[in-house]
């Protein structure tokens, strides 16, 4: 699988991936009216919403450094990449498990209306899909150690924490987005924190792993049809 930019099937998956996502995020914004304990705090409370955000701009990337075939702007998007990936890996393994058995630990009130299933699937599970499939099948081996990988993940968990820290406003009624935040002690939020971040940093080092794994065999494939050549 070509590794470069103007790959073709990469450049159509990071398009679509584009539309699907910017679809839910227009959506989300134009149609969703957050309850009163949410509204204050506004639509960048959420995850969801924040890395969806960057990972468009990987994908916009992507789909233009495909189509032109542009080295720079190829190298751009995958410096970018694994950041988009590990957000987007916390919102599709915290996410989804809490959506479909334990509801009351997503939201406060399960009894109101949810976003529609493709909305849902668009905002919560393609980004992170296509990220996967981008990373496996037509990435180049990522540089960046294991040590600035963890570092960049407690960065970004601690940038979230102090994010709603200053948009939420608890006192005057507001509640935190994901309902297994809202929390009384705030050292116990902390650590909630804290978990999800490793969680994410855990689920990279897997791909890691296995990219390292399937590439290693890809291209010892490639090397024999070579030789038989």
């Amino acid at each position: 699988m070509g590794r470069t930019a103007g790959n073709a099937a990469s450049g159509l998956i990071n398009a679509a991936a584009l539309g699907f996502g910017g679809y839910g995020l227009y959506y989300t914004i134009k149609y969703i009216e957050l309850p009163p304990y949410l509204a204050t705090a506004g639509r960048w409370q959420f995850l969801t919403n924040l890395s969806l955000v960057i990972s468009l701009v990987v994908f916009a990337l992507g789909a233009v450094a495909h189509a032109v075939k542009s080295t720079q702007l190829f190298q751009i998007k995958n410096a970018l990449h694994p950041v988009a990936l590990v957000l987007e890996l916390v919102v599709t393994l915290v996410y989804w498990p809490l959506r479909i058995v334990f509801i009351r630990l997503l939201v406060s009130d399960p009894s109101r209306k949810f976003i529609p299933m493709f909305v849902d699937i668009c905002l919560h599970l393609v980004p992170g899909v296509a990220l996967v499939i981008d990373f496996f099948c037509f990435m180049p081996r990522l540089t960046v150690n294991n040590r600035d990988s963890f570092g960049v993940c407690m960065l970004l968990t601690f940038m979230y924490w102090a994010w709603l820290k200053r948009l939420i406003d608890v006192e005057g009624g507001g509640q935190y987005p994901y309902n297994f935040l809202n929390v009384d002690a705030e050292l116990t939020r902390v650590i909630i924190f804290v978990i999800v971040g490793v969680t994410g940093y855990g689920a990279f080092l897997l791909l890691r792993r296995l990219y390292d794994v399937l590439v290693e065999a890809e291209a010892e494939e490639y090397a024999g049809s070579k030789k038989e050549d």
